[in-house]
Parts: C-alpha cells; structure tokens; sequence
C-alpha cells in the first residue's frame, strides 16, 4: 500500500508547491494563527472533547479578538478564561500591574517575571493596553441597540449520508442558524437553532422547525455588586470541577503546566451541543471586597432511555430511565422516543471568601429528575448514582506565595462518597514552570456534571498523580513534558477487575523565526483491559505509542506550509505490533489583495486497526471544528473558501472527500466518502 500512496504524496506536495508559488508574488499577509494552535494543543491528544467544548473556546477566543480586552483593567477571571497563560505567569501580571501601575506600552510587558516573547505575541491577539475611563462608566442599557451584530447560516451534506439507513426521518443534510450581539465585552445576547443530517424539519417529529433550539442574554461587570446574569442557556463551574463542570476544560495535552480550571464561574452557551448546558437563570453578586456569591437554577427537558414497566398494573409501576442520551440525535424512532423524555432541575450555590493570596469556597447542587434512573445491571455500575434526586457539596481553595500556588477541591454526594484533587504549580525559576496534580475520586463517589482533571470521564473511580513542565533555558527551543501514573480501584466497562495506567508525552518546540517553527512530540500510554484472545483471560497491558515531527513555515507573507508525519503502534501484552501512520501536507493562502482565501489540505494514512487510528486536526469553517478519526487504509483531502463580498457579508465553502481504500471494523465501509458545507456569514 506505501507503495501506491507515498508516490502519489509526494506528487501532490511537488503539485501544491508549484501553485502556491505562484501565489506567492501577489503581495498578501497572513491572519495571526494562534486559534488554531491552541485548539490544536487543547484538542488534537483529547479524544473525549466534543466539537461543543472547541466551539465555545473558539467563540470566546473570536469575541476577544474583534474586542480586545484591556490589560489595564483585566480581571483575573478573564485571564484564566483565555487559557493562553498559566496561573503563575498571570500571578506575576496581576502583581507588577498592582506595584507599577497602568501599562504605558505594550513593551513594558517584557518586564512581567515569566512572560516570554512567545507569550506577549499570543496574549496581543486578543487584548491591548489603553488608558482611559472604566467601561462600567458607559450605560449598558444602550447595548440593546448598540454593539456588534452576528449572523450565520450553515448548511452542510454528506455523501453518502453517515447514519442508519432504516427508519431515518429526516433529510442526509444539516441546517444550523445563529445569532449574536455583543456590547463592550459586557452585554451578549443571542439564539442558535441547528437539526443534524437525518433529523425532521418542520414535518414529522419537528413540525415546529428545528431539532433543537437555544438562546441566551449574558451581562457582566454591571457595576461594583452585580458581577454576572445568565437568562436562559449558560455553562457553569464551581472549583476545580469535581462538583461541577459544563464549560471548556482542558484535560491532558502538550500544554503541560495548564492543568486547573479557571476563570469565570459563568459563560454564555451558544454552541450547538444539545447535552451539557444549563437553561433557566444564574448570577454572581459581591457581597463585599472579600465575598462573592454565586447561584444558578436550571429547569430543562433532556434525553434519556426510558423504560416502561412490563405491568398490567401500571399505576403502581413507577417509569425509570437506564441512561441519559448525549449525542444530539433524533434521526430513528427509536432516537425520537428517547428525545426530551426526562425533566431535570438543577440548583446550585457557590459562596467565595478571597483575600489578597487566595480564595476558599464553598458549593452545594442538587439535581431531580421527574423519573427515577435505574441503570442496567452490570458490575462495574454498582456504585453509580441510582434514583431521582443527588445532592453533592465541596470546598475548593487556592493559594498563592510568591513563586507557589496550590489549588484544590474535594467533595462529597449524599451517598458518603468521597472525590478530591490537589494540585501544586511552582516557578523556581523564570524560564522553568512545574506542577503536579493528585487526584483520589472514591469509586461510590456520585456526579452527574462532574469532570475535573482526570483519565478517566466523569469524577469517580480513579487514583493518580501527574507531574508536568515547561522548560524555556533556551531561547527559541521549548520542553513540554508529563508523566502521569493511576489506577482505578473497582471495575470499568470492558475491565473485569481494578486497573492500572500510565502515560508520558515529551514535546521539543524550535521557533527558529516568526517564519518557522517546527516541533517533535512522543507520547507513549498504557492502560489494562480485558483479553480479547479466546482462552486468555485476566487483564492484559495495552500500550500505545506514537511519534509525530510537525513543521510550520512561511514561504511569504500569504502563503504558509504545514507539514505532518506520525506513526503510531499498539501492542496487547506478549501479542504482536500494529501500526498506524499519517502524512499530510497542508497550505494557508491569504493574500492581501484579493477577498478569496483558502486552505487546503491532502493526507494519506494507513493502519493496521482502530486501536492504531489517527487524530489530525482541521482546520474549518468559521464556528466549526473538525477532528476526525482515521483508521483503515485511505487518503483524505479538504479544501476551505472564504469570500470577503464586502464589509459586513462573507461566504464560504469546505469541501472534504475520504477516499477509504480498506477499512478495520466490521461496519467499515470502503469507497469515496464526500462532505459539502456552505456557510453565510454577516456582521454589522
């Protein structure tokens, strides 16, 4: 197979760099790349992460790039939520500012204790230093008609369609619309509406329009007291997320040293993700300098498998549901069934003391449910929360001393079960940040919106301690590195008894100029499951691997190259070794002259099975993220366009084609898979 697909690569890179020569003599200048390489780092090692995760970091990242914050007046909440410092760095921000006063240029930033070149760079993407009077100074109520307006209309087909056949009511396309506004990084208010391919559109189970509906109006710093009010969707926080956790969470990733959970406790919810968000009201109020207090209600419909008592009686028979439902998907009847067939509330109350080098805080949610879950009988469920109601409470803290800042929460459903994570990030020196995060979630420990730094999905059942660093002695050379070592007290699915895990990542970065900049990352991950070879039994070691060499470089202002290799391996106990591997050759166009820009990319991957597959992440349309799967034998290429018509109207194009040459799974299927999207953005 390398044989047919290593040739035809090479052809295509000799094809792409002649075209994109070409385009090099128009003079043209390139958008500034750090969203995408945070998204990368966030999201390209994290399996678990859903395009509504990325979606609302990508919206937040954009809202702050077309209205800067001021690093005059930026609170530390709003420092946490761009998640492009660690906490140390922003410590020492919120120190010098305090002990020198307003920033007088963006030079001065140079001074700040820990912030490199490469820091300042990302951090003037999205803010900027001014002077002048507080916006809380400017009347918010003429935001309603006042601000930024947003409209976005997405249409997208795949052929062919990637659902079941049988029984699908909709139409093999998707339909997304939104809208928002914004007013001085303090008022935003907005509607999203979106069906996925297969679902109904204004006939049959939606005669009423779209799948799913969503809006939001969001305030904030509306003066000294009221600090935060979310009316209809939000995401929430409490702590390091062991209690609670909707919003954007980074897990591990070759961001070493960005383990804790930050910023505001609060977030407007605008993406198209049906499962985890809250509909109903929230704020945050200062009680005084030293207290705030937080509280949110949520009163909403969700999916669940509910199951009707096999009863003549059944008015004595109580109505249970096994499981909630996340996936958005109401195609079969079966997926309409389960659709919004349980009501949940949610209650919530967080109380913080702060104090000049730290904070305490206490939370309490509790959550009904109108049915009672009863999950199917298996062993590895006998500890999971069972019933109609769940009260959890915690006590998260941080504290800060010079060059130290410790953090942590630990908390307790009404089961008894116990759940807490500690954590430790030092800078012994400006160049060098380390940490080191301990984390015991009791196996009976309950959570339905819980996820704190973890392995594993969810906040229970697990012991383990992770140790990373970035290391910056060198100029223009940067070191990632983390071990993490666990073990999972009671059974998991597909691991019939307590398990062990570890995992290590090293990433070496050469920023040779603002032009180049390459890097090479290993990571190598061990887990315990259960044999799969007919007369083995007992738990076998799983180890994955991978090696991957990324190049990123300009050829002129408008034209910049990027290149992958990665080869992974997976290998079950005294078994045998199997392969995966990935190229692919990627370029951004973006003259300055002419109002089209495109992205192409075109990729060749081979591996031996699913445990081999291969994340590459895309770059997509506006609002959109894409990080497929590959496994098999195949090739896959796609190609973005954006229109700039005039000021307040874009259009663009992605068109995506797999040619799927063998596949590894039974449900495989080999041919040419096409995704078309089309989108219309306007601004005014």
């Amino acid at each position: 197979m390398r044989k047919i697909i290593l040739p035809a690569l090479a052809r295509f890179f000799l094809t792409l760099l002649l075209c994109c020569t070409t385009v090099v003599l128009v003079e043209a200048q390139t958008d500034d790349p750090v969203t995408a390489e945070l998204l990368e780092n966030f999201f390209r090692d994290n399996e678990t992460a859903s395009e509504s995760d990325a979606l609302q970091y990508l919206e937040n990242l954009e809202n702050w790039r077309n209205r800067p914050l001021n690093l005059n007046t930026i609170s530390r909440d709003d420092l946490l939520g761009l998640h492009l410092l660690n906490n140390l760095q922003i410590e020492s921000f919120l120190t010098y500012r305090t002990q020198f006063g307003p920033f007088l240029n963006e030079y001065e930033l140079q001074a700040i204790p820990g912030w490199e070149i490469s820091d300042i760079r990302r951090m003037l993407n999205f803010t900027r230093i001014r002077s002048g009077l507080d916006a809380r100074n400017t009347n918010l109520l003429e935001g309603l008609y006042k601000g930024d307006n947003e409209a976005l209309l997405r249409w997208g087909a795949p052929q062919p369609p990637n659902y079941p056949s049988d029984n699908v009511e909709g139409r093999p396309y998707n339909l997304a619309l939104r809208y928002r506004h914004t007013y001085d990084n303090r008022l935003r208010f907005g509607f999203t509406a979106e069906n996925d391919p297969g679902e109904a559109l204004f006939f049959g189970s939606n005669r009423q329009g779209f799948d799913f509906y969503s809006a939001h109006l969001f305030l904030q710093n509306l003066n000294s007291t009221v600090k935060t009010i979310a009316l209809g969707d939000y995401s929430a926080r409490f702590g390091q997320g062991v209690l609670l956790q909707t919003g954007f969470a980074p897990g591990k990733s070759a961001e070493t040293v960005s383990v804790t959970r930050g910023g505001r406790k609060l977030n407007a919810y605008g993406a198209f993700g049906e499962a985890f968000f809250f509909r109903g009201a929230a704020t945050t109020i200062a009680i005084n300098k030293n207290v705030e207090v937080t509280a949110l209600y949520s009163n909403r419909r969700r999916d669940g498998n509910v199951v009707v008592p096999d009863s003549i009686d059944l008015e004595s028979s109580e109505i249970e549901f096994t499981s909630l439902q996340t996936s958005g998907l109401h195609r079969t009847p079966g997926e309409v069934e389960d659709e919004k067939a349980l009501h949940e509330q949610v209650a919530g109350v967080s109380t913080a003391f702060n104090w000049k080098n730290g904070q305490i805080t206490a939370n309490g949610l509790y959550i009904r449910y109108d049915k009672t879950l009863s999950p199917l009988p298996a062993a590895y469920r006998r500890f999971v929360f069972q019933g109609q109601s769940l009260t959890g409470a915690s006590l998260d803290y941080n504290w800060r001393f010079r060059n130290f800042l410790l953090f942590g929460e630990t908390a307790r459903s009404d089961n008894g079960g116990m759940a807490a994570v500690n954590g430790l990030l030092l800078s012994p020196d400006q160049h060098i940040t380390l940490t080191a995060v301990h984390r015991s979630l009791g196996k009976d420990y309950q959570s339905v919106y819980g996820a704190p730094f973890a392995e594993v999905t969810g906040a229970s059942n697990e012991r383990g301690l992770y140790l990373g660093a970035d290391i910056r002695y060198v100029r223009r050379w940067q070191l990632n590195v983390y071990a993490d070592i666990w073990q999972h007290p009671w059974l998991r699915f597909g691991v019939s008894a307590p398990s062990r895990g570890r995992e290590f990542l090293a990433r070496l970065i050469w920023t040779k100029s603002r032009n180049f900049s390459a890097y090479a990352l290993w990571q190598a991950e061990t887990k315990e499951r259960d044999s799969d070879v007919e007369g083995v039994f007992g738990l076998r070691e799983n180890r994955r691997e991978r090696l991957r060499l990324h190049a990123a470089y300009k050829v002129s202002p408008g034209v910049e190259f990027r290149s992958r290799i990665e080869w992974t391996t997976f290998t079950v106990q005294d078994g045998p070794r199997n392969n995966g591997f990935i190229a692919y050759q990627e370029a951004a166009i973006k003259p300055l002259s002419f109002p089209v820009t495109a992205t192409v990319r075109y990729a060749v991957y081979d591996t031996d099975n699913f445990d081999t597959r291969v994340f590459a992440f895309e770059t997509d349309l506006f609002s959109a993220i894409s990080i497929p799967a590959l496994s098999g034998r195949g090739s896959r290429a796609y190609l973005n366009l954006s229109w700039r018509v005039n000021k307040w109207l874009r259009l663009e194009g992605r068109a995506e084609r797999t040619n799927q040459l063998q596949a590894v799974t039974s449900s495989g299927v080999t041919g040419k898979r096409l995704f078309w999207k089309l989108q219309v953005r306007m601004r005014w």
